[in-house]
């Protein structure tokens, strides 16, 4: 069977956007109990946006791509509740972010691998296979 005629026969509402949930551990201690953030892969478009925003005269800001790569992909919590931002009292979610008041550069770091693991880019992601 070719590859057009497998990918003709399978269902596309089984090809569902990768989730996962993430404890962090740090937070889970604080609160006592488990903190757990889910995240997601992001779309094309999404990585596209956040490119276009985190361009600043043609380099990328590395810092910047992680924020808005969790602003994207952390679906719970909502890093954008009105709530969360005004109890850790900044006024934007990448405030948030930047500040270090709710996740550490580690987890930041931590949780945009696992998006990006999620979205593909992992060595396992793609088989290569041998002429021969």
């Amino acid at each position: 069977m070719s590859t057009l005629d497998l990918l003709l026969g399978l269902d596309p509402t089984k090809l569902k956007r990768p989730v996962r949930q993430v404890e962090l551990t740090r937070l889970s201690e604080a609160a006592g109990e488990k903190v757990v953030f889910t995240i997601q892969a992001l779309t094309l478009s999404e990585e596209e946006e956040i490119s276009e925003i985190c361009d600043k005269g043609g380099v990328k800001d590395p810092v910047a791509v992680r924020i808005f790569t969790l602003l994207k992909g952390v679906t719970t919590p909502d890093l954008k509740s009105p709530k969360l931002l005004e109890r850790y009292g900044v006024a934007t979610p990448k405030e948030l972010l930047e500040s270090g008041k709710l996740l550490q550069s580690g987890e930041i770091a931590h949780l945009y691998s696992q998006i990006s693991e999620l979205s593909g880019y992992s060595d396992n992601a793609v088989t290569e296979l041998k002429n021969g």
